[in-house]
């Protein structure tokens, strides 16, 4: 058995050439974190291979970021040698929470920040004091000068993000940053098993949901060779009937009959079923796959219905017994891997219900349920 991939390194101050102690290191958007020891060392065991955001981060000093991609049995040494940066705690304004511009523009936020989904609305965010709010012409602009701390009562998390950007205007709400999970300790097993009722219900039908499907179908679908990739012989006596990973998973999956993706999506004369289309192909890393198509995809999820919020936000009187989704890519081809995670930001556009969840619905990188 291969052994799992291990980062160890050692963190000092720039300018002092001193170890830097309880130094916060991170892999991006998942539950794997570190911090340094009195002589500045840390150490990262036993991680799931795959590509991944390492950040590391301390009050003070700016923040560093690096790349990786880990394979089996790699060892790594990554030492950081991090730059002071003075705390703006002067710009801190506690008082504008009493400032009542400042309380309807945070409803804004947390609105289209968190979500009005059941578990957008049981977040909390425990500083929002850091943040502050402006408006460029006929955009809405938010920054944080310290990392939020969002408490996720329904799904069991304590988030820390540290917010690179956030902007509404006409046509769309943008927001990224880099975040970290920690894992809230439950009072009793039936808090346990609640938070992890939610947890599930919260990944199926998601977006990363629905990428591992398609990565678990293109495994039916194909086999490698030393030429590439070739289709099984039973693939079409399996295409849309119950062994096809996107009908096993409760998906039905349209695409655009036109390639313009700023088309009215509504219109449901502008979608046709698949045919023997390939969404997916092979990458030269047998855990990555590359995603395109044309126009915009439809996504109905059959095996949840939506939230009431949602056809509220709408202003719709109904409930639809399924979620709609939209995808639209911004550039030719998207590389995620068979757990679903894709890696390059704003590359995929979601509109519809997946587009209406928000970080309320967010779980790490490392949570998998998909078989």
């Amino acid at each position: 058995m291969l052994a799992q991939p291990r980062i160890d390194g050692r963190i000092i101050d720039s300018r002092t050439r001193e170890p830097l102690v309880g130094v916060n290191i991170f892999f991006s958007k998942t539950s794997m974190g570190t911090t340094t020891d009195e002589n500045g060392f840390y150490s990262f065991r036993n991680i799931p291979k795959g590509r991944y955001e390492m950040v590391v981060s301390m009050i003070g000093y700016k923040m560093d970021k690096v790349n990786v991609n880990l394979f089996e049995e790699d060892q790594l040494t990554m030492n950081f040698h991090l730059k002071p940066e003075p705390i703006k705690m002067d710009e801190i304004q506690v008082s504008s929470k009493g400032n009542k511009q400042w309380k309807k523009d945070y409803k804004i936020f947390k609105k289209q920040f968190l979500g009005t989904s059941l578990n957008g609305e049981s977040c909390r965010i425990i500083n929002e004091y850091v943040l502050s709010f402006k408006r460029i012409g006929d955009t809405f602009k938010a920054e944080a000068l310290q990392p939020l701390e969002i408490e996720n009562r329904r799904l069991g998390y304590q988030l820390t993000y540290y917010l690179d950007e956030f902007s509404i205007d006409n046509k769309y709400t943008k927001y990224a940053g880099e975040f970290f999970f920690v894992e809230m300790e439950p009072i009793n097993e039936r808090q346990a098993q609640k938070w992890e009722k939610n947890r599930k219900k919260a990944y199926l039908g998601s977006l990363r949901h629905f990428l591992a499907t398609l990565g678990k179908q293109f495994d039916v679908r194909f086999y490698k060779t030393e030429l590439g990739f070739k289709e099984n012989e039973n693939w079409k006596s399996i295409k849309g009937r119950k062994l096809d990973p996107l009908v096993e998973e409760g998906y039905t999956v349209l695409l655009s009959k036109r390639f313009d993706p700023n088309e009215f999506y509504a219109n449901e004369k502008l979608y046709r079923f698949l045919k023997n289309d390939t969404l997916v192909t092979g990458t030269i890393i047998d855990s990555e796959l590359e995603l395109s198509f044309k126009g915009k995809m439809k996504i109905i999820y059959h095996k949840e219905s939506e939230e009431n919020n949602y056809a509220m936000d709408r202003r719709q009187n109904y409930v639809q017994s399924s979620q709609t989704s939209f995808l639209v890519l911004k550039k030719g081809s998207v590389v995620f891997d068979k757990n679903g995670r894709y890696f390059e930001l704003y590359m995929i556009e979601q509109q519809g219900y997946n587009a209406w969840e928000r970080v309320g619905e967010r779980l790490p990188l490392d949570y998998y349920t998909i078989k």
